[in-house]
């Protein structure tokens, strides 16, 4: 049905709403049609009628007039598509400038529940809503309102739960997983929702502006925003976001605790001006800066004039971004080379000189690195150590014959590492999965998350609902 067509053949004819209308009163409707060049009624009088707009909500008197009348051939619609012509057709900025002018609280609350409004016309709106100095879910309007934020924006697996909906927890959840800035600034224009943790974990977010200082999507104004509350704890969280630059480093850093300099050292985005000032602080944060920032020839090149103790220096073996400057690493020290040695950053031929050197001395670390030479590994194989085994088991480079037959050892130690091991042929994983504990650890297994998931193709996603 075109509610376009019909309006347009029949001015000056009525549209009949029969049912509730919870998104509009009856002012609106009789305003808006009447721009339209229509008139509204909610009752029937045996008037002529153009179009009949149905809600899932009706009388049986008005289910018996709705049969009548499309008995008559009058056109219907569901009061879901009329609401989709309302806000095709309204202008988002004459209704806004309404509300602000206004102040109608209670007409706003009604169009934030209007899910034909795009996002973008909906948050401008959610922004205007005034919280009564109350939490988002103390009120009855204020839950209302929040859900019609969580119902848009909380669709984690591209499905509707409203189980989950209705839980708390989803707002942290958006602030943690969205994408876009502007739902990260809808929710800082909300009150600071309280996040409950047991009080052992003490660098969890506990509200949602420290969720939200989180995530890397924020824009800069969000930023200056959450900076410009020189709280210490959201200043911590916004440290390792890489979203923040140079400007925002040097400010968070001139006041920085502790925590907070941990939090920078883990910053993938943290200006070398700021490495460097961090090389110098005490060994907790040195330490921390080596094992996880990116190191580049640059910053090599600073870290090696520092002259650090030799167990600050080893830290870089554990550090996953050393691959541009790891053979400039080897042989600096002998508790690095080992680091070095279980690195997957580290190449093959990097790792064979590193045998070379070493010889088995090494083999235990080495056979855990995924780029050392399958050939290398079975002579591994061959030393029968339990140690250099259970490496192998979890090493996904490990030749297929040897997986296969500490798969058929059936040995339980040995199972834990080969669910976690993506090169394990399926049936063995699948044999894994009937173990409760095997199972949880194949959480992070490739291949059997990957056999899952086709096993759903084809499928909707709400159809295990």
């Amino acid at each position: 049905m075109n509610i376009e067509e019909v309006i347009a053949d029949n001015q000056g004819s009525t549209v009949l709403f029969l049912g509730r209308t919870p998104n509009f009163t009856e002012d609106e409707l009789t305003n808006f049609l009447e721009a339209q060049g229509m008139r509204y009624a909610n009752r029937y009088r045996g008037q002529e009628v153009a179009l009949t707009v149905l809600s899932t909500m009706m009388t049986p008197l008005e289910d018996d007039i709705s049969y009548a009348l499309y008995d008559a051939k009058v056109p219907e619609v569901r009061l879901e598509e009329f609401e989709k012509y309302y806000t095709k057709h309204i202008k988002p900025n004459t209704l806004m400038m309404s509300l602000k002018l206004s102040n109608d609280q209670e007409r706003l609350k009604r169009q934030l529940k209007n899910e034909s409004f795009s996002d973008e016309v909906y948050l401008k709106l959610f922004k205007m809503y005034d919280w009564g100095g109350s939490g988002v879910f103390d009120t009855d309007d204020n839950r209302d309102v929040t859900l019609t934020f969580i119902k848009r924006f909380y669709n984690p697996d591209g499905f509707y739960d409203p189980t989950i909906v209705h839980s708390p927890i989803t707002l942290s959840n958006i602030a943690h997983s969205t994408k876009r800035a502007e739902v990260l600034k809808g929710l800082l224009s909300m009150p600071n929702y309280e996040i409950k943790h047991s009080r052992k974990y003490t660098l969890r977010p506990k509200n949602l502006r420290e969720m939200v200082a989180l995530n890397e999507h924020i824009s800069s104004e969000d930023i200056r925003f959450l900076l410009s509350f020189n709280d210490e704890r959201i200043n911590t969280f916004l440290a390792s976001n890489s979203a923040i630059r140079l400007k925002e480093q040097e400010y968070i850093l001139a006041t920085a605790n502790e925590a907070t300099k941990l939090m920078l050292t883990q910053n993938s985005s943290l200006d070398d001006k700021i490495f460097n000032e961090l090389l110098a602080d005490e060994d907790g944060v040195v330490k921390s800066l080596l094992s996880f920032q990116p190191i580049t020839a640059t910053r090599l090149e600073t870290i090696l004039k520092a002259n650090l103790k030799q167990e600050l220096l080893a830290c870089l073996g554990e550090n996953p971004n050393i691959k541009s400057v790891a053979k400039e690493l080897l042989f600096l020290n002998r508790v690095l080379d080992y680091k070095l040695a279980s690195n997957g950053s580290v190449d093959g031929e990097l790792l064979e000189g590193l045998y070379k050197k070493y010889g088995k001395e090494l083999v235990v670390p080495l056979s855990s690195n995924p780029n050392l030479s399958p050939k290398r590994l079975d002579e591994f194989y061959e030393l029968k150590s339990r140690e250099v085994t259970l490496n192998l088991a979890s090493n996904p480079t490990t030749p297929k014959p040897i997986l296969k037959e500490l798969c058929e050892l059936n040995e339980y130690e040995l199972n834990r590492a080969l669910a976690l091991n993506p090169s394990v042929e399926l049936f063995y994983l699948q044999v894994f999965a009937l173990d409760s504990e095997l199972i949880q650890i194949m959480r992070k297994n490739e291949t059997y998350l990957a056999s899952i998931n086709s096993a759903h193709l084809g499928y909707r996603s709400d159809d295990r609902y």
